[in-house]
């Protein structure tokens, strides 16, 4: 037969209080009192993204070429 311990008892009430602690943050609930309303931040769009990973592709392959012809 099982039996309950302090260790186990005190684990589970220490992770019950954890979760709510955590559940009472602004970030995860912006919407409760004394909370600040946040400012959205703008998101890369795919053409962006690409164009960017272009732009470094592009530098690697120039340092590469350079360095190839330098020896």
């Amino acid at each position: 037969m099982k039996y309950f311990t302090l260790a186990g008892l005190s684990t589970a009430a220490y992770g019950l209080f954890a979760s709510v602690a955590t559940a009472a943050t602004c970030d995860i609930n912006p919407t409760l009192p004394g909370c600040t309303p946040t400012t959205a931040i703008p998101e890369i769009s795919a053409l962006e993204g690409t164009a960017a990973l272009a732009a470094l592709a592009a530098i690697v392959l120039l340092t590469w070429e350079r360095r190839r012809r330098a020896h």
